[in-house]
Parts: structure tokens; sequence; C-alpha cells
């Protein structure tokens, strides 16, 4: 009788184990507050690099996730990210998101910027039942990379210039080389 009380208890201990288990896992597995807002982004740029669950931050503070990504049905050359912030994050009717690098690593992230405190909440301007959208702007990269072409026209008209600079003084060493007197001489007033 001893030794069945004792399995008894054993198997009770193992069962109350699993359920506060479970409780656990589902307690740390759900994702967000149930009081955070579901924003639309819409994208022009490449998105490479962004992944559902990397952050979203509003200058700089996180203050959501990326919740999901795909191509625009109606628009393939855009892609729809959806984004889950916090209800009391700024989202303004003048906020704008952006893709951002972190450091040189590579890692990116939405970061959104504006926020007049005087604009309307991006929330409260939106009607009820469909989701808020922020728009999008490019990026700091894409706009280096779109602006590429212009250096490097720049550059080439240096170079050019510097040539002809290069020119003429080779052109001067080779006079001054045939004839070094002309150093001596004192120009005509």
């Amino acid at each position: 009788m001893e030794t069945d009380r004792h399995y008894f208890f054993e198997g009770l201990f193992i069962i109350v184990f699993c359920v506060a288990a479970a409780f656990v896992a589902v307690w740390l597995g759900s994702t967000g507050r149930h009081d955070d807002v579901t924003y639309r982004i819409r994208f022009n740029d490449s998105v490479s690099g962004l992944a559902v669950g990397d952050p979203v931050k509003f200058r700089g503070l996180d203050v959501g996730t990326v919740k999901t990504m795909s191509i625009d049905p109606e628009n393939p050359r855009l892609v729809v990210v959806d984004v889950r912030l916090r209800k009391e994050a700024p989202v303004k009717t003048d906020t704008r998101a952006s893709l951002a690098m972190k450091g040189i690593t590579g890692v990116v992230f939405i970061e959104l910027n504006g926020g007049d405190p005087a604009a309307k909440t991006l929330l409260a301007a939106t009607p009820e039942g469909t989701i808020p959208e922020i728009p999008s702007e490019k990026t700091g990269l894409r706009a280096m990379l779109d602006e590429l072409p212009k250096i490097i026209a720049k550059f080439s008209a240096i170079e050019d210039t510097m040539k002809k600079v290069a020119t003429t003084a080779n052109a001067v060493t080779e006079k001054v080389k045939a004839d070094p007197s002309l150093l001596l001489r004192r120009p005509d007033k």
C-alpha cells in the first residue's frame, strides 16, 4: 500500500509539473501585448535583410516589431510590411518609415521619423476597420546609391582637370630641363 501511495504522488507531481510547464510556455510564447496596434507600410525599395520579428524603432527607441511581409498583390513593385507597435507609440499623420542599417553589420530595421506634436495621431485619422498606413520614404542607403552616378561624374570631371594640370606641369618641366636658365630669369616688369 505504501508503494502505491508513493507512485500516486509521483504521478501527481509529474502531471502538475507538465501543466505548469505548459502554462509557462504559453505565457512566454505570446508575442507582444494585447493592446498593440498593427500598422501597414508599403516600401518601393527592396527590404532585403529585413525579417519577421525585426525591431521597429522611433528615433532609435524600440516601439514594436515586424509582424508580416508580402508582395503587394495590386502592385508587385511594392512590398507590404505589417508592423505591430505599442499603442503609446507617437505615430502621427506626418510620421514616415524608412529602412535603416545598424552599424556595418548589415542588420536592417524599420526607423520611424517625424511626428509633429500638433499633428493628429494616425490611428485617430484612419477610418474604423482599416489598417493605418505609414508612408515610406527612401532609405539613406538607397538615396546614396541613386546619387552615385552624379558623384562618379563629378570625380570624372576632377580627374580630367587633374590630367590637364599634370600635362601643363609636365610641359613646364620639360622646358626647364631643356633650358635651366629659365629658372634664373626675372619676369619683365
